[in-house]
């Protein structure tokens, strides 16, 4: 019948279309990670400034700080910078603010923490993940259990994404401190190798990890 079909029926893209309802904040400079507050709010990362962003849901934003050791490539055509954020499961309680971001001689994720509209001084929780010019991955993911997914690109090199001893071409997954958690396949960080240059990870309705490779 006519409620049984509208019920079934398969959205066109135009309806499936993401629409603009409403511009919150203009002129930022490469917006890359976003981190939404529990209060609705988010926490945006510019990749070329290595500043964190609060944009609030009101409209407008204000500067939470630079992150310490971010290098931009983006004079070079670069991609690295201040890429992913993601706020720990418990932030409500610890504060705990995550980053991937490129330096002057590899990649890594730090840990800060977000009080009173500012950020804190960075520690690193993981180092040496391979960096170049384009390739850099950046993306950063809590699944349900607390393990933190990390995605990094294969840094121009494709050789070393096959190489499951390398963080370079992969999904890791580590605890929220740096550390090897139980259950990954290869007893190191390296969950999934072969990649070109992951960014966006997303789990979906079922509990399953989706990851989406740039270019």
């Amino acid at each position: 019948d006519a409620k049984a079909d509208d019920q079934t029926r398969v959205m066109t893209p135009a309806e499936a279309a993401p629409r603009v309802t409403k511009v919150l904040a203009r002129g930022l400079r490469v917006p890359w990670g976003i981190a939404f507050l529990p209060t609705g709010s988010a926490l945006v990362s510019e990749r070329d400034t290595g500043r964190v962003l609060h944009v609030h849901k009101t409209g407008g934003y204000t500067s939470a700080g630079h992150v310490a050791g971010v290098v931009s490539t983006v004079n070079q055509g670069g991609e690295g910078g201040l890429l992913g954020l993601a706020l720990h499961p418990r932030f409500s309680s610890n504060h705990w603010l995550y980053a991937y971001l490129s330096t002057a001689s590899d990649n890594r994720v730090v840990r800060m923490t977000y009080a009173d509209g500012k950020i804190g001084p960075p520690h690193v929780i993981l180092k040496g993940i391979p960096t170049a010019l384009h390739h850099n991955g950046g993306g950063l993911l809590f699944a349900p259990d607390g393990r933190l997914f990390v995605s990094t690109g294969d840094a121009l090199n494709p050789a070393r994404a096959q190489d499951k001893g390398s963080r370079s071409g992969k999904i890791l997954r580590i605890n929220d401190d740096g550390s090897v958690p139980a259950g990954n396949p290869f007893g190191n960080r390296v969950w999934t190798y072969g990649h070109r240059n992951v960014e966006g990870m997303a789990f979906g309705t079922k509990g399953r990890l989706w990851a989406t490779e740039f270019g």
